[in-house]
């Protein structure tokens, strides 16, 4: 748990209060769309789109 609400916290800037308040399925969504973000920036660091 530490470790999701360090990463929702450093992208979103939010409070760990604020976070422990989502619900389970709330913050797996926004790790999810973390995960997109940081796996479309790293496919295009390498020149690849998402789909290759």
């Amino acid at each position: 748990m530490f470790r999701d609400v360090h990463r929702i916290a450093t992208r979103y800037h939010w409070s760990e209060e604020a976070i422990l308040r989502l619900s389970l399925k709330r913050r797996r969504v926004y790790l999810s769309l973390i995960e997109a973000d940081d796996d479309e920036a790293l496919f295009s660091e390498l020149g690849l789109g998402a789909d290759e």
